[in-house]
């Protein structure tokens, strides 16, 4: 009798799994007949959410050998494992992974999702990244998007980082469990870093996090922030430098695109 009720238990199961499933299927399909999907770079008709191959081939691509730590490009395999910055003046973060380079059709993609709210990048955005950073999205104990301050999220409405972590969890099947936004906030009301150097895009940080850990999570733990760009590593430095003094054992970020 028990077994009989497993096997009823089980078979009812998997046919609400599979009905949602191809009911979930059916619906896509039918909306995609209505409002064909279109390439979120030039609006050409597309056959799901991602590029067209035109705009594919102009995305700029990331290939070794890499620095291990920042990711930057070597213009020739060199034999060393890291770059000249990150043997005199290595972040705070581990390692650092991009889904691609910032050119003009990354950026077109990146401020089209930040400043005018095109979240239909985001799905094809997260691929790359999860592609790219796979390894670094399995062995990560914890997944924080990095945090906007308050207000910048007011005027925004939405974490841009937050989106892309979402979209980048569902691309990879990661544990759910895994994304964890409220173990990092910003604090500090910083400056626009678009028009400042090295330097003072890293004073401008200090002091700009805080790891709101009641539970003791970080500690010993390895962690991965998402973030859209990387240009001098000042916000993400900032953000890991304060897991660390937390106990975080290992800080890698996963962006979308890194310039340089």
């Amino acid at each position: 009798m028990k077994i009989w009720q497993h096997w009823q238990n089980r078979i009812r199961h998997d046919f609400k799994h599979d009905f949602k499933q191809g009911f979930k299927h059916c619906f896509k399909q039918g909306i995609n007949l209505l409002i064909p999907p279109q390439c979120p770079g030039c609006h050409a008709i597309v056959h799901d959410d991602g590029l067209c191959g035109q705009c594919w081939s102009r995305i700029k691509r990331i290939t070794p050998p890499l620095c291990i730590q920042c990711g930057r490009g070597f213009p020739y395999a060199a034999g060393i494992e890291r770059c000249v910055r990150c043997l005199t003046q290595p972040p705070d973060f581990d390692r650092a992974i991009a889904g691609f380079g910032y050119n003009a059709m990354s950026r077109r993609l990146i401020l089209g999702l930040k400043y005018a709210k095109r979240h239909d990048v985001t799905p094809a955005i997260a691929r790359m990244m999860a592609n790219a950073g796979g390894e670094c999205l399995q062995e990560a104990d914890w997944i924080i998007p990095l945090p906007l301050h308050w207000t910048r999220y007011y005027q925004r409405g939405f974490n841009q980082s937050a989106e892309l972590a979402h979209a980048i969890i569902k691309a990879a099947h990661i544990p759910a469990d895994k994304y964890r936004p409220d173990l990092l906030k910003r604090i500090k009301k910083t400056e626009s870093q678009g028009h400042k150097n090295r330097q003072q895009r890293q004073r401008n940080m200090q002091g700009a996090f805080q790891v709101t850990d009641p539970a003791n999570c970080i500690k010993n733990a390895s962690v991965l922030i998402i973030d859209d760009v990387l240009t001098t590593g000042a916000s993400l430095s900032s953000a890991a430098r304060c897991l660390k003094k937390a106990g975080a054992k290992h800080v890698a970020v996963l962006l979308a695109a890194r310039v340089g």
